[in-house]
């Protein structure tokens, strides 16, 4: 690994200094970007540590929970832009459907763009990249690519979404990689990416410090800071400890009980993410495939109406906090169901909760034994809401064991999940403002399915609604999807809530996002 990663590192220092010195050395800017200049501006700080509470799980876009690094290090081909909610061009430069059917794609790419290796990024590597994709958002729609020059192709998908360049914007799904190099080094190849960071992985330690280097040979603007430095801070209070004592420049998910000395302290910055991005919808699910309560609706019915959204809203302390509607829907996504559409009342209701509760012990043919819940427990925001739903369900006569995790854990009891191993999970989702974004929350295969749920009737009603490009279509299958999650409590949606974090007073160039993953790749701190 560490040859693998000198010899990155080398590149990208051969690029700087050619980049400092003859200008027939320089890489050209790619079309439509002015030259910039990527020497040391002196003026700001040539590294900075910045506090992140959640840790990494893989090198691999793919399968990297991390959405922070991964915007840092790869590119998408389709930018969505946060604040305009408009689509721009990034490693593609234009895009159409060809024909009617949204079922084939032609993208244009952007021309003079080299991989932090400096192998120059072609059509071939976005074959490569969306033929790998596990993600269902990929993998279900993608068929094969068409290349008709280095940087031109045609995305046939095996059915039609319309959705589907949105689905490209996110370097989960569709973070670009280097073909070559994952061929050559299938353990460390999908580390290389074309961003304007790279990994230094001989500085990092997992689990602990993350470590990056500008790339600057990037085809886009260049950060001033030269060294990035992650660092994982578990606790809320040791990040402001952090933070004060000029460690960090800035940290993610303020505590409760800290916001009001961030705020107080005028050497640091409260910031809020309220309105950029999508918010995270904090939800009760049900493992649908092997789950105690996977064959009894009455129970989960029961514990949808034990849950008090308003109550668990109140045990975080979360002051931007919206409660939802009962729709498993984005915030601000289009073809939102309203309570009209939904056949079940499934509103907090002790009462309507224990009698749907004796149908439950009907349905099992006695008591219900003990549930178990899953949960990200490393993070208060999640065990907080454990612990409520716990003593809720403990008054209508349901016990519930928490099954502590990590994000890894989950994933992986998730997607491997034997008989036994859990039975309700307690999770969140930045559901982004396109109505297929809540797809993979449905689809089988998808990471994000936490509640395994594999249901035809679903899944039609989501290739109707993609595979159309008339509104009306469109609003009468999505909101048939909702009703029916809604009414057969597959997901119980508590909130939505709102993310923020704290920097130093000084620190500039982070856009605090609403989904608690900060934009960071141009963060800069004055000398």
């Amino acid at each position: 690994m560490k040859k693998f990663l000198s010899l990155i590192l080398a590149m990208l220092m051969v690029a700087g200094l050619s980049a400092c010195g003859e200008k027939t050395a320089e890489q050209p800017p790619a079309e439509g970007q002015p030259a910039q200049d990527i020497s040391a501006d002196p003026a700001y700080a040539e590294k900075v540590t910045l506090a992140i509470d959640v840790l990494p799980s893989s090198y691999d876009p793919a399968s990297n929970t991390f959405p922070i690094i991964n915007r840092m290090v790869y590119d998408e081909l389709i930018n969505y832009n946060k604040v305009t909610k408009e689509l721009e061009p990034a490693l593609a430069t234009a895009w159409e459907w060809v024909g009617e059917n949204c079922d084939v794609l032609h993208l244009d790419l952007r021309e003079g763009v080299v991989f932090q290796n400096g192998n120059p990024f072609t059509a071939e590597d976005v074959e490569f990249t969306l033929a790998r994709s596990a993600n269902a958002n990929i993998a279900g729609y993608y068929d094969h690519c068409e290349i008709i020059n280095d940087y031109s192709l045609d995305v046939h998908l095996s059915a039609g979404n319309s959705d589907f360049p949105y689905i490209l914007t996110n370097t989960l799904y569709a973070g670009v990689v280097d073909k070559e190099s994952c061929e050559a080094d299938p353990d460390y190849g999908t580390a290389i990416g074309t961003g304007p960071w790279a990994y230094d992985l001989d500085n990092t330690i997992d689990g602990d410090t993350y470590v990056f280097v500008r790339n600057d040979n990037y085809w886009g603007e260049k950060p001033v800071t030269k060294q990035l430095i992650l660092r994982y801070i578990k606790e809320s209070s040791s990040r402001l400890i952090a933070l004060q004592n000029k460690e960090v420049a800035a940290f993610m998910t303020v505590g409760e009980t800290d916001v009001a000395v961030v705020q107080g302290d005028s050497r640091l910055t409260y910031c809020s993410g309220a309105g950029i991005g999508p918010a995270k919808m904090y939800y009760i699910g049900f493992n649908m495939k092997n789950g105690k309560a996977a064959d009894n609706l009455y129970l989960r019915q029961a514990i949808a109406c034990a849950m008090n959204n308003a109550e668990i809203i109140a045990a975080y302390g979360d002051p931007g906090a919206v409660e939802s509607d009962g729709a498993f829907w984005g915030y601000d996504t289009p073809f939102r169901a309203g309570a009209g559409d939904f056949q079940e009342d499934l509103t907090f209701n002790i009462e309507h909760a224990k009698e749907l509760l004796e149908k439950a012990k009907e349905v099992s043919g006695g008591d219900i034994p003990t549930l178990k819940l899953l949960s990200n427990y490393s993070k208060t925001v999640n065990s907080t809401m454990c612990l409520a739903v716990q003593a809720q369900c403990k008054a209508i006569g349901i016990d519930i064991e928490i099954i502590e995790s990590d994000s890894a854990g989950v994933l992986a009891m998730t997607k491997y999940a034997e008989p036994g191993d859990y039975d309700m999970i307690q999770y969140n989702v930045p559901l982004e403002s396109w109505p297929s974004a809540a797809d993979r929350m449905f689809v089988q295969g998808s990471n994000n399915n936490r509640a395994i749920l594999d249901d035809d009737y679903v899944t039609n009603l989501l290739m109707k609604a993609a595979a159309s490009s008339d509104e009306s279509v469109r609003k009468e299958n999505y909101v048939a999807v909702q009703t029916y999650i809604h009414d057969q409590a597959v997901y119980i949606p508590v909130y939505y809530g709102s993310r923020d974090g704290a920097q130093l007073a000084e620190t500039e160039g982070i856009i605090w996002a609403n989904d608690g993953y900060p934009e960071s790749t141009y963060v800069r701190v004055p000398a």
